[in-house]
C-alpha cells in the first residue's frame, strides 16, 4: 500500500485537497442533514399545535351555531351548555348594537365594545384580545359568527391561559423547540415574544386565520449536527478519498503500464499464442490467428483487453504489432504446414498511416511465402477507417496480402464503407454467434451479416464457436471458416505443433 501511495508522487497542495475535500463534503452534508432533521421535527411539533387550535376554533363554531339557534328567552340554556366546555371562557350573543346574552351572567345589555372596539363582528372572524372583564390580564381568542338574515351573532372566547400553558416547552435536552406563539392578524399569544435571534418557523393553518410561530433550538441543531458528522466523516473519508486515490493511481498506473509496454517490447516479454481456424467444409485447419500475450515481470500474465487499449493510447500499437510480426516469422521459420496455410494478424488502422507500411508488409509476405504461408491482416474496428487508410489497405491487397475486417458489427465499420473498400475476409464477432439457438432480436442480425457477406463475395469467418449446434448452424449457412473453443483454444507454438500433427492424422 505504501508503494502505491508513494507512486502517486502528489505535491503538498494536492494531498491537502485529497484530505480536506471529503471533510468539507462531510461538514456540508452533516449541516444540511441536521437542518432538515430539525426542521422536520419542528414541523411535527408545530403540526400538533396547529391541529389542536384548529379543533378548538371548529368547536367554537359549533358553540356559535348552538347559541344562535336559541330563542331570546333561552339565554340560561347557553350557561348550562358552556358548563361542559372546559377550554372556553364564555360565549356571547349579540345584535348589531349590543350584547344581550352571556354564558357567564345570563341576560345582559352592554355595548359591543365589550368584545372588541376594532374588529368587525358582522363577519365570521377570529382575533386575539388582551383580556375580558372577568380576566382582564389574560389574553384570549375570539371566534365570532354572524347571521345576516336575523342580524344576530355569537362570539365564543377560547381560554388563552390554556394555550399559554400548552406552549410551555418541557425542560429536557435536546428539545427541538424553545418557544411557541399563536399569531392572528399581527397579534400574538403570548404578547411578548422571546424568540431572540433564533430561527423562527411559521406554520399557517389551512382551515382558519391563524399561524403558529416556533423558535427552533440551536442546541438541538448542533447536537444532531455533531452526531451526523461523526457518522458521515469516516464514511466520506473512506469513500471519497479512496475514490480519488483510486482514480489518481489508475491514471498513474496507465502511464506506467505504457512505459512497461515499451520496455516489455525491448525485453521480449511478449509472446504469441495461436488459435486454429477450421474449414467448415472438410473440418481441416487452414490457418491460425496469432494472438499476443504479455508476461509482465511483476504483474504476471496481463490480459490483452488491458494492455492493448493502453498501447493504442500511448502510440505503442505500431511497434508492438511490428514485434508480433517478427515473433511469428521466428516461430514459423522451421514449421511444415499445408500449402495455402494462413496466419492472421490483428492490425490497428493506425498502422496504415506509417510511411514504411508497404515495405514492412512486403517483407512479411515474402518471408512467410518462403515456408508456404500467406499472411492475413485483420483490421480491428476500434478506430474509424478514413479514406486514406482505405486506399492504403487496397494497395496492400494489390500486393497479394489478404485483408479482413475483424469483429464486424461491433466497431466503426459501416455498410457504406464496405461497399467502397473491397475486402477478402469478414470475421463475425462472437456476440452474434452466441445468439444461435436463441429467440432474440440480434439473432436475425447474424443471418443478415452472412447474407451480406455472400452477396459481396467475402470469405466469412465465424469466431467464438463453442458448441456443435453453433458449428452446424453456421455450416448450413455456408460460413466458410470456424474458429473457437469447440475446436481448439489458443496455444503456444510447441502445443500448436503437436496439435497440428494429431489433427492431420485424423
Amino acid at each position: 500500500m505504501r508503494r502505491k501511495i508513494a507512486k502517486l508522487n502528489l505535491p503538498l497542495w494536492q494531498w491537502l485537497a485529497v484530505i480536506l475535500f471529503p471533510i468539507g463534503v462531510a461538514v456540508v452534508a452533516s449541516y444540511l442533514s441536521a437542518q432538515y432533521f430539525v426542521e422536520d421535527k419542528v414541523k411535527g411539533v408545530g403540526g400538533i399545535y396547529v391541529g389542536h387550535i384548529d379543533s378548538l376554533i371548529s368547536h367554537a363554531d359549533e358553540i356559535s351555531h348552538y347559541a344562535l339557534a336559541l330563542k331570546d328567552t333561552e339565554c340560561r340554556e347557553l350557561h348550562n351548555y358552556m358548563l361542559f366546555q372546559p377550554y372556553f371562557r364564555s360565549a356571547l350573543i349579540f345584535d348589531s348594537q349590543r350584547v344581550y346574552c352571556s354564558s357567564k351572567t345570563g341576560d345582559i345589555d352592554v355595548p359591543l365594545g365589550i368584545v372588541s372596539t376594532t374588529e368587525n363582528l358582522e363577519i365570521p372572524n377570529q382575533f386575539i384580545i388582551g383580556g375580558t372583564p372577568f380576566m382582564p390580564e389574560v389574553p384570549a381568542i375570539v371566534a365570532s359568527n354572524w347571521e345576516p338574515i336575523s342580524k344576530h351573532g355569537a362570539a365564543v372566547i377560547i381560554e388563552g391561559q390554556y394555550l399559554l400553558d400548552s406552549f410551555v416547552q418541557p425542560n429536557v435536552f435536546p428539545s427541538a423547540v424553545i418557544n411557541v406563539a399563536l399569531s392572528i392578524n399581527g397579534k400574538t399569544i403570548p404578547e411578548s415574544l422571546e424568540f431572540k435571534q433564533n430561527e423562527v418557523m411559521r406554520l399557517d393553518s389551512d382551515k382558519h386565520n391563524f399561524s403558529v410561530l416556533l423558535a427552533m433550538s440551536p442546541a438541538f441543531f448542533w447536537h444532531f449536527f455533531w452526531i451526523f458528522l461523526a457518522i458521515s466523516l469516516p464514511v466520506s473519508i473512506v469513500l471519497i478519498t479512496g475514490t480519488i486515490l483510486f482514480v489518481l493511481y489508475s491514471r498513474v498506473t496507465r502511464h506506467s503500464l505504457a512505459d512497461d509496454i515499451r520496455s516489455g517490447i525491448e525485453n521480449e516479454e511478449f509472446f504469441l499464442v495461436y488459435q486454429p481456424v477450421i474449414c467448415a467444409e472438410d473440418g481441416k485447419a487452414k490457418g491460425v490467428e496469432a494472438l499476443v500475450r504479455w508476461q509482465h515481470p511483476q504483474m504476471g500474465l496481463v490480459r490483452p483487453d488491458l494492455f492493448i487499449p493502453i498501447a493504442e493510447e500511448g502510440k505503442l500499437i505500431v511497434p508492438l504489432t511490428n514485434y508480433i510480426f517478427e515473433l511469428a516469422l521466428k516461430d514459423f521459420a522451421d514449421m511444415k504446414v499445408e500449402p495455402g496455410f494462413r496466419i492472421a494478424f490483428n492490425v490497428a488502422p493506425e498502422h496504415f498511416t506509417q510511411d514504411d507500411i508497404e515495405s514492412k508488409f512486403i517483407h512479411l509476405r515474402d518471408s512467410l511465402e518462403r515456408i508456404g504461408v500467406k499472411p492475413l491482416i485483420e483490421i480491428t474496428e476500434r478506430q474509424l477507417l478514413t479514406p486514406d487508410i482505405c486506399q492504403c489497405i487496397e494497395s496492400l491487397r494489390q500486393l497479394g496480402i489478404l485483408v479482413a475486417i475483424d469483429d464486424f458489427g461491433t466497431g466503426q465499420t459501416t455498410l457504406s464503407l464496405l461497399q467502397t473498400m473491397p475486402l477478402d475476409y469478414l470475421k463475425i464477432d462472437k456476440c452474434f454467434i452466441d445468439t444461435i439457438g436463441q429467440d432474440s432480436v440480434t439473432s436475425h442480425v447474424l443471418d443478415t451479416i452472412i447474407e451480406l457477406s455472400h452477396k459481396m463475395n467475402y470469405v466469412v469467418v465465424a469466431e467464438g464457436v463453442e458448441t456443435q449446434e453453433q458449428a452446424d448452424y453456421l455450416t448450413s449457412r455456408q460460413v466458410h471458416f470456424l474458429q473457437g473453443y469447440l475446436f481448439a483454444k489458443p496455444m503456444k507454438l510447441a502445443d500448436l505443433k503437436l496439435w497440428l500433427v494429431e489433427h492431420f492424422k485424423r
